[in-house]
């Protein structure tokens, strides 16, 4: 669309002489190949990014050429596409508002007052709307760090960054050969009351140093760090410094280190504190190096690394890809898309300004709302386990900004904006049947349901046969009934034992005959030594008969590896193999409490998968319930550490304790199952046929409200 090049309002602007204030400095730098220029206001330490055109005119303001003599001089020099008149009152209002401009005429004192008031006001929303992150500002540290810098500027040259790389390769090398060492009882250990202590110490410090490299990188390479202080994130003191001189550095690559130093080093301080601790004795500094690791390595990747959260990684990733302002343009990009294509405003300003930027751009918007809506939740329903109405209020609060507020300002943009005005009731409609398509979608639309858990091939007790005692495999009997001998155990020395006994019996019996009316005496020893024989003679024959390995429950003898069974030693209490009867072989599946429920009412069938054919379903069915929740599972087998989905309590009653409460369900194949998936884990779908999307979406969250909070 061709833009109008004169404006009906330039009358009010062309006679005036402006001047660019004395306190604003300008920075050419280069993004995505086009050139940009940045304006840095020293006073209120903001940035405006311009273009080569703006800069133009920005630069002929002198104070003595009047905004009609600089406008034709800016036509001359960008014949090709000139700034309209429009676009030149529109800079120079962006200009006169952000206080970068002075005219020849006599300041408006009252004008001056109410910007002053509405940016003071505009400051003050900013802080309420993410009380989660507060803002204190304490003190300058320009003059020390000044002062210092020459102590640490050998870290920021290739030197120290290869010595940066040697310390974090080494950590890595460690980390992985130590890895379960490291996580063994990692749980318990961070959760321990005194371990907590030392994490409260540990943390600010850690914290200090992370700022003091932003400051120290910023100040390297010329800039200025005026403001350092204290940030309340969740109500914990986190230090921060205002590193924000480094938008003004041309080398993105210098802007990107400024924005990772204070990840840089925690990266460090995590990979010496490894060091340490592996070589350390135990004691009160080890454990301080364990929580300096842990706060450095785990808390910096997973958050100050993370760029959909606007922390250190957010504003690397942004230098990196030369697409500033990225959160803020990104969001305003989704709102071009909808205002062009669904509203029809052919007029509307795309925020886009380089090549590639569109797919980052709206990549990225969606992204950080999904991540930054769940990290919101995530933190109010941690705070309100433990201060309730707090973290209540901060859920509300999260679902104001994020829902409510966006959907009052759609509501007047809707009904009040000029530029829907020829094209409101295409607007109106478009969105009606948005909100009626997704409520369908959620509410009406069936969609299958199922539930996907991991069970256990499981025998009951009575089928496991089980060495009685100690011997050499003499016989196996194919098919037994009950209390039928199944495998013949053999031990030679036994049967020399109980013979020999049986020897010695007979000769102290006839012995005590002998004796028995002629001396009470010894008559009496021989009887405490036949006493002692028969004892011993009993002992020996339980064993001999517990060679004999008799049938529990009838069915079919499976012995695995029967070809080598024959004539092997096996130990007492050694499984030697299994009587399968027809329904002795089941799975046993662990079911969390939220989707147990379910599993319980609404199963209409259910398929097995074995590890040993994962894509092939198996048909079973459901024929049993344990009748109350656990603690505990039947199998290690189905814990996230052997490739389970129950996490498993290390400070537990039992090695099979659970974090959270577990329902217990039995399932039977419609064939016979194998042997050889005795022990083995099975993924066990439960299939509930077909329900709306929306309706899982408030059952799933009304059940974690009430297992967050005990409800």
């Amino acid at each position: 669309m061709a833009r109008a090049l004169l404006s009906a309002d330039w009358y009010r602007v062309a006679p005036l002489k402006p001047r660019l204030r004395g306190h604003v400095e300008v920075h050419r730098q280069l993004f995505r190949g086009d050139i940009w220029f940045i304006l840095q206001d020293l006073h209120s330490g903001k940035y405006h990014r311009i273009t080569p055109a703006a800069n133009y005119i920005l630069a002929l303001m002198n104070g003595r050429r009047t905004m009609h003599e600089i406008w034709e001089a800016a036509c001359l020099r960008f014949d090709d596409d000139p700034p309209t008149q429009s676009e030149t009152i529109r800079l120079m209002s962006q200009l006169h508002s952000s206080d970068l401009i002075a005219s020849d005429l006599p300041p408006d004192m009252e004008e001056i007052g109410r910007r002053h008031s509405k940016q003071e006001r505009q400051s003050m929303i900013a802080r309420i709307k993410n009380p989660m992150a507060l803002r204190l500002p304490l003190l300058d540290p320009d003059r020390f760090l000044g002062a210092t810098v020459s102590l640490v500027r050998w870290l920021f040259t290739p030197f120290g960054f290869v010595l940066w790389l040697g310390l974090i390769g080494a950590g890595l090398v460690l980390l992985g050969l130590n890895w379960d060492v490291l996580t063994n009882g990692f749980t318990d250990q961070v959760l321990a009351a005194e371990n907590l202590v030392l994490i409260a110490l540990a943390y600010p410090i850690v914290k200090a140093l992370h700022e003091l490299g932003h400051g120290y990188a910023t100040k390297v390479w010329g800039g200025e760090v005026h403001e350092i202080g204290l940030m309340f994130l969740v109500f914990i003191p986190v230090p921060y410094v205002d590193a924000s001189a480094s938008a003004a550095f041309d080398n993105k690559w210098r802007r990107a280190v400024v924005g990772g130093a204070g990840i840089m080093v925690e990266l460090a301080l995590a990979s010496a504190a490894l060091i340490f601790w592996l070589n350390a004795e135990p004691g009160l500094l080890r454990a301080f190096a364990f929580n300096v690791m842990l706060i450095g390595g785990i808390s910096t990747l997973l958050f100050n690394g993370n760029p959909l959260l606007r922390f250190d990684g957010y504003f690397v990733f942004s230098d990196l890809i030369e697409i500033p302002n990225l959160g803020q343009r990104s969001n305003k990009y989704v709102f071009y898309l909808i205002r062009r294509y669904l509203f029809g405003v052919k007029d509307a300003d795309s925020p886009v300004t380089a090549k590639g930027e569109r797919l980052w751009l709206f990549t990225y918007s969606i992204a950080a709302f999904i991540y930054r809506l769940f990290i919101s939740f995530a933190i109010a329903l941690f705070v309100a386990s433990k201060f309730f109405f707090i973290g209540i209020l901060l859920a509300c609060w999260a679902l104001f900004n994020t829902f409510v507020q966006p959907t009052l300002k759609g509501i007047r943009y809707l009904f009040s904006s000029p530029e829907l005005r020829q094209r409101r009731g295409r607007a109106l409609g478009l969105v009606g049947l948005v909100l009626v398509g997704v409520f369908s979608f959620l509410f009406t639309m069936p969609a299958p349901y199922t539930t996907v858990a991991h069970g256990v091939v499981w025998l009951d007790q009575d089928a496991t046969l089980r060495a009685g005692t100690d011997g050499f495999v003499a016989q196996v009997a194919p098919d037994v009934d009950i209390g039928q001998p199944v495998v013949a155990l053999a031990d030679p020395i036994l049967e020399n034992r109980v013979e020999i006994l049986e020897s010695r019996l007979r000769e102290a019996q006839l012995r005590l005959r002998s004796v028995l009316l002629t001396d009470q005496v010894q008559a009496q020893l021989l009887r405490d030594r036949v006493a002692l024989l028969e004892d011993q003679l009993e002992g020996l024959q339980k064993r001999r008969a517990d060679l004999a390995v008799t049938a529990r429950t009838p069915g079919q003898v499976i012995v695995p590896d029967a070809g080598d069974l024959d004539g092997r030693l096996v130990r007492q209490g050694e499984v030697v193999g299994y009587v399968i009867g027809s329904d002795d072989m089941r799975l046993r599946v662990a079911i969390p409490q939220a989707q147990a429920e379910i599993v319980r009412s609404r199963t209409a069938g259910v398929e097995v998968m074995f590890q040993d054919a994962i894509g092939v379903p198996v048909p079973a069915r459901l024929i049993a319930e344990v009748p109350q929740s656990q603690n505990t599972i039947p199998s290690r087998a189905l814990s996230t550490e052997a490739g389970g989905d129950i996490v498993l309590n290390p400070a537990g009653i039992t090695d099979l304790s659970t974090l959270q409460s577990v329902f217990q369900f039995e399932v039977a194949t419609v064939e016979p199952m194998q042997i050889s998936h005795v022990g083995a884990r099975a993924l066990v779908k439960f299939d509930h046929g077909f329900e709306p999307i929306g309706y899982r979406i408030y059952r799933g969250a009304r059940q974690l409200f009430l297992r967050q909070f005990r409800v």
